[in-house]
């Protein structure tokens, strides 16, 4: 013992104190580049998420339309190519599909062990199927319940769907179309003559009016009927009556594209404040930080507030996005003209009032603000775009500074690797010498 320490002891001291400098370091540079790397990470998150709701909003998401149908005769879904109007429906038919029954004792009754069944539905030759009795069941005879699985079961669509119905005293066995209309009625024989089941329903058309125009259809489901309209029909009007369609622009769908718009420019403006800045900008208790949370957007840690203020590129891209909501659309208009202004937080803010009037006074010309080219939403994906393209500017960032990582992580191992050396050497010499004092202990003890 040297001191009251050991050889060990002394050795592991004097390298904590050599390696303390660069350790010190070493920790430094990872968790700044580690903390750069996640924030760079969310902003590209943030920045294609906002990417993806300007698509949306360029595409259809401000164009939206509604459509109301009086009664319960029938229901409306429309596309933003609608054209705006009225609509008089007027249902004769519902469309139906084919039902046969025949009528069994119960349904472990045995078929003849002989016989061929054909089913054809409508005139299509991929819907026919042939049961062969005779060869079904390797000869032997099969029951009226197996005669369902086996139809059921067949490959491919038939277009029929077999069942049973009991009724208490007897079975029906039904073969029902799986689609409705004239052109899936059922036709089913035995060796080649009626089988004798009895028709519950008849295959028939949906057949309806709409402002007078008589329309026929196989299903209930009518999709584009009128271009971007399609309808579902649920029961026949009573005669005399009808149901009246209205299509008309959906205001508060097309003034929620906007408010998506804002509220994704607003997260993004946000988001670069705090990860440019050291000071001045709170991660908490502000409506954006509510609003990212509610749409799933990650959110700025207290840690992260300014580790990328020396990155002028950002600082840019804030510039740049700011500049092209202060431009004027195409049209002419400006933001401010329908509601839209900007704060001195720097954030978009919306009047409701006034952007529903500009919405119901001129919705193409808001919508134009919008949509196509040199819009608001083109100009800001040219200027997001860049960043987050494939090997664009957060892409290079990210992969630099994984590559610096590494290097740190490399020189870590370095510098654990020589420390561990020279660990071994204070250890070699503090060992030799503890021997020699234990040495000049015993000889002195000699004279005592």
């Amino acid at each position: 013992m040297i001191s009251g320490m050991s050889a060990a002891q002394f050795a592991q001291q004097l390298v904590g104190a050599d390696r303390a400098g660069k350790d010190t370091l070493y920790k430094g540079k990872l968790t700044t580049s580690k903390a750069q790397l996640d924030a760079y990470t969310l902003l590209e998150t943030t920045m294609k998420k906002m990417a993806t709701k300007l698509s949306e909003m360029g595409g259809d998401a401000a164009k939206g339309k509604m459509a109301t149908v009086s009664g319960d005769n029938a229901t409306a879904t429309v596309k933003s190519d609608a054209p705006k109007g009225n609509y008089d429906l007027s249902v004769q038919k519902l469309a139906q599909a084919h039902q046969l029954t025949k009528t069994y004792a119960t349904e472990n009754e045995m078929l003849p062990a002989t016989g061929v069944i054909s089913i054809q539905v409508g005139s299509d030759p991929a819907k026919h199927l042939e049961i062969d009795l005779a060869t079904i069941n390797g000869g032997a005879a099969i029951s009226v319940s197996q005669l369902r699985d086996v139809i059921n079961k067949q490959a491919g669509d038939t277009g029929v769907q077999a069942s049973l119905v009991r009724t208490g005293n007897q079975i029906e066995f039904m073969l029902s179309s799986k689609e409705s209309g004239v052109a899936n009625k059922l036709q089913v024989q035995f060796d080649g003559a009626d089988w004798g089941m009895t028709e519950r329903r008849a295959a028939q058309d949906a057949e309806l009016t709409l402002n007078g125009i008589s329309i026929t259809s196989s299903s209930n489901y009518l999709e584009n009927v009128v271009d971007g309209v399609s309808l579902e029909l649920v029961k026949v009007h009573a005669a005399g009556e009808s149901s009246m369609i209205k299509v008309t622009e959906d205001f508060e769908a097309n003034k929620k594209a906007v408010k998506d718009f804002v509220d994704s420019f607003n997260s993004l403006m946000t988001q670069i404040n705090q990860l440019t800045r050291s000071v001045g900008v709170s991660t908490s208790g502000s409506d954006t930080a509510d609003k990212d949370k509610d749409d799933k957007t990650p959110a700025v840690s207290q840690a992260q507030i300014g580790v990328l203020k020396g990155d002028t590129s950002i600082r840019l891209l804030q510039t740049k996005l700011r500049d092209s909501v202060f431009a004027s659309a195409p049209n002419g208009m400006r933001l401010s003209d329908i509601g839209i202004e900007m704060g001195r937080d720097g954030k978009l803010k919306i009047d409701d009032a006034k952007l529903t009037d500009s919405f119901k006074a001129d919705p193409e010309k808001v919508q134009a603000m919008f949509t196509g080219k040199d819009s608001y939403i083109s100009n800001i994906e040219k200027t997001l775009k860049p960043f987050t393209q494939f090997n664009g500017y957060i892409d290079t960032k990210q992969e630099t500074i994984n590559k610096q990582i590494k290097s740190v992580n490399d020189s870590m191992d370095r510098h654990n690797y020589q420390m561990t050396q020279r660990y071994q050497i204070y250890l070699t010499q503090f060992t030799a010498m503890e021997a020699t004092i234990n040495q000049f202990s015993a000889a002195s003890g000699l004279f005592n």
